[in-house]
């Protein structure tokens, strides 16, 4: 065989492995995109089969809701994409999909203020294994993803789209009473802290983070991000009355639930030590 020929048939398989290539290429977008249609259909399944599991005996088997359990899912007012009444009117910046993953992994644990007057008997629990629950990532997005699926939804909403009204201001406690109520001895002790933390992650954790700096899910389209309690510059403009203030009262205006009613005024002061703790502020 010549050196020519060989030359020759090189050339041919080279011409042929370029077009083969080039005909892949043409069909990668289409290959893909069959690929992502499959692979959404899959997670849907899969998020069907997780909402049967845990989801349904409080949400209903096709997201109606339960009387006393829980609310609608398959509901105009939040799965209307285009107009998202329900977002706007809590305040939520981000998208609907991000709200509903947040709710699924961080759950709620004070009760919806937009269903205040349904009398659920339980909180929403967290479900994503990031804060103590029995799901992952993949599990909660797919989850979201069935959820989703519904969208733009088949119930009407419970109640009617109102703008809350501001309740009454409570009595101002004077500063010097706020702080005679600590319990223990300043600055706390290394019980109190632990104590406190345990607090923080039972009920604070899922918004302000786990390393307290203020990037938990839960606090993701909030209108104003969560307090970084890391940030020591800004914690020192937070003195122990305002930050007692904030964790009994809550900033409605930011999505800073009350806890007043939840938490005795020692777990209260107990879960802001441990919110001071990175910068030591325990001091009036």
């Amino acid at each position: 065989m010549s050196v020519q020929f060989k030359i020759l048939i090189g050339i041919l398989f080279t011409v042929a492995t370029i077009v083969v290539l080039v005909l892949y290429g043409i069909n990668e977008d289409n290959r893909m995109s069959q690929y992502q249609k499959n692979f959404a259909g899959r997670t849907i399944q899969a998020g069907a089969e997780y909402y049967e599991t845990y989801c349904a005996t409080c949400h209903g088997e096709k997201g109606e809701g339960i009387v006393g359990k829980g609310p609608p899912l398959n509901r105009t007012d939040l799965l209307d994409l285009k107009k998202t009444p329900y977002l706007k009117q809590i305040g939520w910046q981000g998208t609907t999909p991000d709200f509903i993953r947040n709710t699924i992994a961080a759950g709620r644990p004070q009760f919806s203020s937009y269903y205040a007057e349904e009398n659920y008997q339980q909180h929403m629990p967290t479900w994503s294994e990031d804060f103590g629950g029995p799901l992952r990532p993949d599990q909660v997005n797919a989850l979201t993803a069935f959820i989703m699926n519904w969208a733009p939804g088949e119930n009407p909403p419970l109640i009617a789209l109102v703008t809350p009204t501001v309740g009454p201001t409570p009595t101002p406690i004077p500063p010097e009473e706020i702080l005679k109520a600590i319990p223990f001895p300043m600055p706390p002790s290394d019980q109190i802290i632990a104590e406190g933390k345990d607090l923080y992650t039972k009920n604070c954790q899922a918004c302000h983070g786990e390393n307290r700096d203020g990037k938990g899910p839960g606090g993701l389209g909030s209108i104003k991000p969560p307090r970084d309690f890391t940030d020591c510059t800004g914690m020192a403009q937070v003195s122990l009355v305002l930050h007692h203030d904030v964790v009994v009262n809550g900033l409605p205006a930011t999505g800073m639930p009350a806890w007043g009613k939840k938490l005795s005024t020692e777990e209260v002061w107990k879960v802001i030590m441990y919110e001071r703790e990175p910068c030591k502020l325990y001091t009036p």
